[in-house]
């Protein structure tokens, strides 16, 4: 026994497949919508009394928030200046350290010159005397 399928019932079979499909799709995403709705309703109740607080005070909680940051803001603000202004004096002291250090290089370095000059010629004085004894 041979059996044909028409064109027609191939598209009606593909139409009818596709439409339990997404019918089993739409079934399973609205099941989990409910479990979410359900659970979102249940944090609300359990919540109530905190939420009842809160709401009337929305208006003086963004007001503090909003001067809360205002003076986290100049607080950054200052910070930022004094670890600039600490930043360029630290600068300004090795610059000035290092100078200082510099110049007492160059005075040891005189110095110790003019002591070996002077070791120089003195000992020169008692080799020429000890030869004219």
């Amino acid at each position: 026994m041979q059996g044909s399928i028409t064109w027609n019932e191939l598209g009606l079979f593909i139409v009818f497949v596709f439409f339990a499909v997404a019918g089993g799709y739409a079934i399973m995403t609205l099941k989990n919508l409910n479990g979410l709705i359900k659970e979102a309703a249940g944090l609300l109740q359990k919540n109530k009394d905190q939420l009842s607080e809160i709401v009337p005070n929305i208006h003086e909680i963004s007001v503090n928030t909003k001067s809360i940051s205002r003076d986290l803001k100049k607080s950054v603000e200052e910070a930022g200046d004094a670890v600039r202004t600490i930043s360029h004096e630290t600068t300004d002291t090795v610059l000035t350290i290092t100078e200082t250090a510099d110049s007492l290089a160059k005075y040891a370095l005189v110095i110790g010159e003019i002591v070996k000059m002077l070791v120089n010629m003195f000992s020169s004085n008692e080799k020429g005397e000890s030869k004219n004894y």
